[in-house]
C-alpha cells in the first residue's frame, strides 16, 4: 500500500470534509505548497483511494473533489490515515501551527472551529487554544475572537487586521538571527504569504530604490515592505480597506506621495489581478511619507511646525546628561527630518523595527531612559505613544551628537588595495545609523603608515595582523552576520569618553533616592504583575507617587521591552505621575516570566519625579554599570544571594 505522508493525510481530510469542487490552489494554501505539490499528492494518492472505490475528480475550470459514501470515507481513515495520526513525531511545531493560524484566520479571514482545526493540525484541543491565545497576543483592542455556531473567526476593521498580520511578521522575522537584508525578510515570510505575492512585492520595492531621490533607511524600507505585502495579499484575496483613520496633522498637506502611490499601486496590478481602490491609494501615499519616502518638505516648514519642541528636547537632555547639545546643528536637523515623520506614522498607528534594540538598551541604556522620559511632552502634545524603537532611534541620534562632543575617534575601514570593499560597508550600515559616522577608507599597504592614535576601531575584509586596534572582519560581499558584528563593535567601541553613560555614583546619592523600606529581597512573587503591583503598591501607601502611576507603569509594558541583559527588569512610569524620587529594588526567590522571551530575577522600579531627573541620570548609570559588570564578571549569583537591604547597598556601594 502507498504510504500516507503527514501533507498526504491532511490533504485527504480536507477532500472529505468539502462537498463541492474547490482549485488546486485553495488546497495549496491551506498546506503551504505550490500547486504543482498538489498534483502530484493527487496522482500518487489516486492509487490508494482506488483500493476504497473513492474516485478523486478533476474538473477543468471547476477545481478537485473526492467522490465517495460516508461509509468509504470512514473505511478510508481508520485504514489509511488513521495510523498516521499516531505519529508524534510528524506533528508541527508551534510556530508552524501558528503560521498557519494566522494565515487561515487572518490573511484568509476562514471560519473554522476548533475540531476542525485540532483535525487539519494534528494537535489536542488544550494545543490550539495556547496557539490562540499567542495569536491573541498580537491583536490588538479592535479585533476579537468571535465563537458561534458558525464557527470562530476573527472581527474587526481591516486597518487592525493588518496590524496584527505586521506584527505577526515582524514575531516571524525575529526567530532568525541573521535578517538584516530586505531579500532575507521576503524568504523568511514565504510560508506566510503566497509567493507570487512577495515576489511582486519585492520587484516593486527594488524599483522604487532605483527612482528614488536619495538614500532611504534600510529599516523603514523594511517596514514598508512589510506594509505593502500584508495590503497587496489582503487585496489579492479581495480584502480592501473600509475606512482609514483621520490624520489631523498640520503640514501633511505638503506632501507629493500621492503620483507614486498610483504607480506603486499600477506596478502591481498590473502583474497580479488586482484592483485597488481608491483608499488602498491614500493609505500607500500615507506609508509612503510615514516611512520617510521621497518627504517633500523643505526644511523652513518643518522648522517652522517643530522647531520649538525640538530646541525644547534638546535642551531637557542636555540639562540631564549635563552636556551641552543646543548649539548642535546636526543634531537640530536630524532630529527635524526624523520627529515629524514619527509622530504622523505613529498616529497613523505603522509601526518601525529597530533591529538594535537590545544593543542600544544594553549599551546605552541611561540615555536611552532620559530621552524616554525628555519626550513626554511630545507624546502629551501629539497624542501619540511612543514605542521603544522609536525610543532607540533617536537615542542614537543623540549618542551621536554626544560623540561628537567628545571628539569621537574614527573607524577605519580596510581593504587589500582599493576602496571598492570599503565603500560597500559604508553603504550597508549608514543609513540604518541616523546621523554620520567619521570613517576613514585605507588600503592594506598604507596602513603602517597610518597613525592610529585616534582610531578606535578598524573593520577589515583582509587579515591584518597585530595592530594594536580592536579589529572586526567581515567578508568581502559583506553578509547579514557582518553587519551585525559592525553594530556590536560600534557600540562597544566607538566611544572613549562616554561622560553620559560613564558617571559615578557615591553613597549619598544611594541614600538619597533609595531607602530600605522600598527594597524587597528574595520575594516568592510568581508573577510580572503580583511583582509589580507589591512594588507599586508600597509607594502608593507611602504618597510617593500618584495614583495614576500604576497604570503608567503598565502602559509602558505594553509599549515595549523593559528586561536589560536578559535578566533585569527597569519599569517606570511618566515622570509626571511621581511626587517624589524613589528608587524601589525586588529580588526574585526564583526567576518570573516577565515577556514571552525573558525570566528575570531582579527589578528595578523607577519613581522619577521632574525636578530630578539629572540627579537621578547619574544613579541609574551607576546601577546599569552593576548590572552588566555583574553579568561579565559572573557575580549574578552572588546577588541573587543576598538576603538584606544592608547587603544591597553595601553591593552597590563597593
Amino acid at each position: 500500500m502507498f504510504d500516507i505522508t503527514s501533507r498526504h493525510a491532511k490533504l485527504i481530510d480536507l477532500l472529505i470534509k468539502t462537498d463541492e469542487y474547490l482549485p488546486a490552489k485553495y488546497y495549496a494554501d491551506y498546506l503551504n505548497v505550490s500547486e504543482r505539490t498538489i498534483f502530484n499528492d493527487l496522482d500518487k494518492l489516486q492509487k490508494v483511494c482506488e483500493q476504497f472505490n473513492l474516485v478523486i475528480d478533476k474538473k477543468r475550470n471547476q477545481g478537485i473533489k473526492l467522490i465517495g459514501t460516508n461509509t468509504m470515507f470512514d473505511e478510508f481513515i481508520q485504514k489509511a490515515v488513521a495510523k498516521y495520526r499516531e505519529k508524534d513525531h510528524e506533528s508541527l511545531s508551534s510556530l508552524e501551527r501558528q503560521i498557519l493560524i494566522i494565515k487561515w484566520l487572518l490573511i484568509h479571514s476562514r471560519v473554522v472551529t476548533y475540531q476542525s482545526l485540532s483535525l487539519e493540525l494534528y494537535i489536542s484541543t488544550s494545543s490550539l487554544i495556547k496557539d490562540i491565545e499567542r495569536i491573541r497576543s498580537f491583536m490588538d483592542d479592535e479585533l476579537q475572537f468571535i465563537s458561534d455556531t458558525k464557527g470562530t473567526r476573527v472581527h474587526g476593521n481591516e486597518i487592525a487586521i493588518q496590524r496584527a498580520i505586521k506584527r505577526f511578521a515582524y514575531y516571524l522575522i525575529e526567530q532568525e538571527l541573521n535578517n538584516y537584508s530586505l531579500s532575507t525578510y521576503a524568504h523568511l515570510l514565504e510560508p506566510l504569504f503566497d509567493k507570487r505575492v512577495i515576489e511582486v512585492v519585492y520587484n516593486t520595492i527594488e524599483e522604487l530604490l532605483v527612482v528614488s531621490e536619495s538614500d532611504i533607511s534600510e529599516q523603514y524600507l523594511k517596514s514598508l515592505f512589510i506594509s505593502l505585502l500584508i495590503l497587496t495579499e489582503r487585496s489579492y484575496l479581495g480584502y480592501h480597506l473600509s475606512e482609514y483613520p483621520e490624520i489631523q496633522l498640520e503640514g501633511a498637506e505638503y506632501l507629493a506621495n500621492y503620483p507614486l502611490a498610483l504607480e506603486i499601486c499600477h506596478k502591481i496590478s498590473s502583474d497580479l489581478p488586482i484592483t485597488f481602490t481608491e483608499l488602498d491609494y491614500h493609505y500607500v501615499s500615507n506609508q509612503l511619507f510615514a516611512h520617510r519616502i521621497q518627504l517633500k518638505i523643505s526644511n523652513k516648514q518643518i522648522e517652522k511646525l517643530f522647531s520649538q519642541d525640538i530646541d525644547c528636547l534638546i535642551k531637557d537632555v542636555s540639562k540631564a546628561l549635563d552636556i551641552n547639545l543646543k548649539d548642535d546643528g546636526q543634531l537640530f536637523d536630524s532630529l527635524i527630518y526624523h520627529v515629524f515623520p514619527m509622530i504622523y506614522r505613529l498616529k497613523s498607528d505603522i509601526y518601525v523595527y529597530n533591529p538594535l534594540l537590545n544593543e542600544i538598551k544594553n549599551n546605552y541604556g541611561v540615555l536611552f531612559r532620559i530621552i524616554w522620559y525628555s519626550m513626554e511632552f511630545f507624546e502629551e502634545k501629539y497624542e501619540i505613544k511612543l514605542t521603544d524603537d522609536d525610543v532607540a532611534f533617536i537615542t542614537l541620534h543623540f549618542q551621536v551628537a554626544i560623540e561628537r562632543k567628545n571628539k569621537m575617534s574614527q573607524i577605519l575601514v580596510v581593504c587589500q588595495s582599493g576602496l571598492v570593499t570599503s565603500d560597500l560597508i559604508i553603504h550597508r550600515i549608514k543609513n540604518l545609523l541616523p546621523a554620520n559616522i567619521h570613517f576613514k577608507l585605507i588600503a592594506k599597504p598604507l596602513l603602517k603608515d597610518e597613525d592610529l592614535s585616534r582610531v578606535d576601531f578598524i573593520i577589515s575584509s583582509v587579515q591584518l595582523g597585530e595592530v594594536g586596534r580592536p579589529v572586526v572582519y567581515v567578508s568581502p560581499l559583506i553578509r547579514d552576520i557582518d553587519l551585525k558584528k559592525i553594530y556590536d563593535y560600534y557600540l562597544k567601541h566607538s566611544s572613549k569618553n562616554e561622560e553620559a553613560d560613564d558617571i559615578t555614583t557615591n553613597s549619598q546619592l544611594i541614600s538619597q533616592y533609595m531607602s530600605s523600606r522600598y527594597i524587597f529581597m528574595n520575594d516568592d512573587v510568581q508573577t510580572k504583575e503580583e511583582c509589580l503591583n507589591r512594588m507599586i503598591q508600597r509607594l502608593e501607601e507611602d504618597h510617593i507617587v500618584k495614583p495614576s502611576f500604576r497604570q503608567s507603569v503598565y502602559e509602558r509594558e505594553q509599549l515595549g521591552n523593559t528586561v536589560v541583559q536578559g535578566w533585569v527588569a527597569i519599569p517606570h512610569a511618566l515622570s509626571t505621575m511621581s511626587n517624589e524620587t524613589q528608587i524601589s529594588i525586588m529580588t526574585t526567590k526564583h526567576p518570573i516570566k516577565w515577556n514571552h522571551e525573558a525570566h528575570v530575577s531582579f527589578i528595578i522600579l523607577l519613581a522619577v519625579a521632574e525636578e530630578d531627573l539629572n540627579q537621578v541620570r547619574k544613579l541609574l548609570a551607576h546601577l546599569y554599570k552593576v548590572i552588566i559588570n555583574s553579568e561579565s564578571r559572573g557575580n549574578i549569583q552572588s546577588i541573587k544571594s543576598m538576603t538584606t537591604p544592608r547587603d544591597l547597598f553595601a553591593f552597590l556601594n563597593k
